[in-house]
């Protein structure tokens, strides 16, 4: 029984490793994958200065850096993407949650 267990614990540690779970992989992704990072760092700033202006622009950096990859992310993740962007950042910037509510109505 403890061979079953662990045969079966072994495949499906394998299968779950196989395909591509819906994720871009490739070139594609380490560059968009980048670009995500830079703007959550400038986001992550912009909250510490309390700089509600300086949000704004880097939310809509944000909301097209997400429409320039929808089709890589898919409509769920684009989706998932702006809205728990609005949720991080609504507590800082009220016209921010708004834009990133906005634009995930779209997916």
């Amino acid at each position: 029984m403890t061979k079953t267990a662990g045969a079966l614990l072994l495949a499906a540690v394998f299968l779950a490793g196989c395909g591509d779970n819906g994720v871009v992989s490739g070139p594609v992704n380490k560059e968009m994958d980048a670009k995500f990072v830079v703007l959550d760092t400038n986001i992550k700033t912009m909250e510490t200065l309390r700089s509600t202006t300086n949000l704004e622009t880097v939310t809509q950096q944000y909301i097209a850096l997400v429409g320039q990859y929808a089709d890589e992310l898919g409509r769920a993740e684009a989706q998932r993407r702006l809205v728990r962007k609005g949720d991080e950042i609504g507590a800082y910037c009220p016209p921010c949650k708004s834009m990133f509510y906005d634009a995930a109505r779209r997916y």
